[in-house]
């Protein structure tokens, strides 16, 4: 490399980095102390320097956010509902800050969930929520009017007061300092015809209360690191600069969304004919941009008599009001089925620049059928499966066994359990074929390998491998261990260990008119039960999960009339009641649903919505199934 060729790389280092003063000057008298030996030292000197700069750029990289892949780059690793997908979703206008998602529910209040429980901040019909930079303050409509609170000090006050008089206020959104709010006014308020009014888009100094207006839009949205508001109108994202009201249309869409660091914006877009919308990802240059959903075709419903309109055809689905989680590695999307009545769901989508392996598509078309989400199970497939959720029995748990190559086609093998209270459990070993493609890995053809059922026949517990039942019991009613005064009724739940051959079950059992549900195991080789414990405040058991190293049982249990969850550690004995670990509002009733690396996955119902909870039995701490990671995507 000759002297023209450092001289430009140094030039270009220089002007791409923060330069240290100090360390500058004490390199030029380096040099001038050594001017006689400069032909000898001038390549040491000159690496040095550049070792300084790299240094330099390391340490000032790591004080930034971490540096972001192109948006076309970015894949989704799971979709979950945040509700039960028999549920209907009740809330607008959702919030994320590092683990607590804020619902504002309609005609209920303002809610926290996160924190070990679902926690009531206000009450009111609250239509829409934003969490200040730092976390500590709160906006959100509450009929036509902003409404300021105070995470710590659990207070709020108005800060504009809506109505037909001064107008309506909406969709709120923080600048990245936390001084400043974007919102928009309007004259008129519908709420089923609210896209097709007019909106004035204004930014309100929260300190000063002074009002600037800008422009007219919807949904306004800051862009950090540039003095720059994206927003919506006439169906085009638009970005404005907010120092010479420049504009530019970026793409036709709606309901833009930046990150928190500014790389991205998420919206909506509709394509083709029929329409179909989905929801569309980009850098804020645009210089690259990803679609995340895939829409369907579906049967057209007339809204109005509910029923279906013959060989007329209709998007499955509309999309609404993305927002980031604080950490930008999650997006929060209302997602609108439209059939003979117009429901919703609230989405999680959690970005990774990851591409899913084969290993991760299988794993996560089961847990879809877990948390009782069909639709989103579908999408790990190249093909239509037809049904896969089962009601009785259901999915609770899986396990992958084994993955590879056979005859040049990738596959994976899992076991996926299912149960319920009959009793009956299920083992079904699958073997997964997988190809990839544009959209990465894809199952393309699903070979059922093995399938046990253990289930009550009669007087006895028997074991049935791929329909056909052995002829001998597994256990037999009449040689269940008896207790000191109290009368054996019926098995409520069971669990099968084929590696250890080992049975779990619950024996409700009964003395007088007190009622107790036992846990037992029995060792099938052996043919020796095990009393494990009993639990007197419990009158019958709906479900029973057992973690992967059969080191701690949940249970669903009716205990004293109401709907519970115990976790119990089957070595120390000791159990832990779920919903009195829960803070804030007491749930209406705890389910299990599944064991995922060693922590429980369970919900609640709390004010008439579903609410997904994760339990750490080896700390006893419950919080949300958010991924809380610090960082960027």
């Amino acid at each position: 490399m000759n002297d023209l060729q450092w001289n430009d790389t140094v030039k270009r280092l220089k002007e791409g980095l923060p330069v240290n003063e100090e360390l500058k000057e004490q390199l030029r008298n380096s040099f001038m102390r050594n001017r006689k030996k400069k032909y000898l030292l001038r390549w040491t000197v000159i690496a040095a320097a550049l070792l300084c700069l790299v240094m330099l750029n390391t340490v000032w990289q790591s004080e930034q956010s971490i540096p972001k892949v192109e948006a076309a780059s970015l894949q989704l690793s799971n979709q979950f509902s945040l509700i039960e997908q028999l549920g209907k979703e009740n809330s607008a206008g959702v919030a994320e800050y590092e683990g607590t998602i804020y619902f504002p529910l309609q005609e209920k209040g303002l809610y926290a969930y996160g924190n070990h429980g679902f926690h009531k901040l206000a009450d009111g019909d609250i239509r829409f929520v934003r969490v200040s930079p730092n976390g500590k303050q709160l906006v959100y409509v509450q009929e036509g009017s902003l409404y300021l609170y105070e995470v710590d000090l659990k207070t709020n006050r108005l800060l504009l007061q809506g109505g037909k008089e001064q107008g309506f206020y909406e969709t709120p959104s923080w600048s990245p300092d936390g001084t400043r709010i974007a919102f928009v006014k309007r004259m008129e308020f519908n709420e089923h015809d609210e896209e097709n009014l007019p909106g004035l888009i204004a930014e309100l100094d929260v300190k000063k209360g002074e009002i600037d207006y800008i422009a007219e839009g919807m949904y306004p949205s800051y862009v950090s690191g540039r003095n720059t508001l994206f927003f919506e109108r006439n169906n085009k994202i638009i970005s404005r600069n907010l120092n010479n009201g420049e504009e530019t249309v970026l793409d036709a869409g709606k309901y833009p969304a930046v990150s928190n660091d500014g790389s991205y914006v998420a919206y909506v877009k509709s394509q083709g004919e029929p329409l179909l919308e989905d929801v569309w990802i980009a850098d804020t240059n645009f210089k690259t941009k990803k679609q995340l959903t895939e829409n369907q075709l579906a049967e057209a419903w007339d809204r109005q008599t509910g029923e279906m309109i013959e060989g007329k055809q209709q998007a499955r689905y509309t999309f609404e009001q993305p927002t980031w989680s604080r950490d930008d590695r999650t997006l929060f999307v209302y997602k609108i089925f439209h059939t003979n009545e117009v429901w919703k769901k609230l989405m999680r989508f959690e970005l990774t620049t990851a591409k899913p392996e084969p290993e991760d598509i299988v794993k996560g078309s089961i847990q879809a059928l877990i948390y009782r989400d069909e639709d989103y199970a579908h999408s790990f497939f190249s093909y239509d499966p037809g049904y896969l959720k089962g009601t009785s029995p259901r999915q609770i748990g899986y396990k992958l066994i084994d993955s590879g190559k056979l005859d040049g086609e990738t596959f994976v093998d899992a076991e996926t359990y299912l149960s319920y209270a009959d009793p009956y459990y299920q083992i079904i070993k699958t073997r997964y074929f997988l190809s990839d493609g544009p959209k990465g890995y894809r199952i393309d053809n699903m070979e059922e390998k093995v399938d046990i059922e253990i289930s009550m026949w009669g007087e006895a517990i028997y074991k049935t491998v791929n329909g056909v039942r052995e002829q001998q019991p597994l256990l037999e009613l009449k040689d269940l261990p008896k207790k000191d005064k109290w009368t054996d009724e019926e098995i409520c739940n069971i669990v099968y260990q084929e590696s250890t051959e080992t049975l779990w079950f619950t024996l409700k059992r009964k003395q007088d008119a007190v009622t107790a549900l036992s846990l037992l195991s029995y060792d099938i080789e052996e043919k020796q039960f095990k009393e494990i414990d009993t639990f007197h405040e419990a009158q019958s058991s709906s479900m029973m999960i057992i973690d992967d190293e059969q080191k701690y049982v949940a249970i669903d249990m009716e205990i004293n009339g109401n709907k519970d969850t115990v976790v119990y550690h089957l070595h120390r004995g000791q159990k832990t009641i779920l919903s009195r670990q829960i803070q804030g509002i007491a749930p209406q009733a705890v389910h299990v649903r599944f064991w995922e690396n060693g922590k429980l996955i369970f919900y609640t119902e709390t004010e008439d919505r579903d609410v997904f909870f994760r339990f750490d039995p080896e700390t006893n701490n419950i919080d949300t199934t958010m991924n809380t990671k610090k960082g960027g995507a």
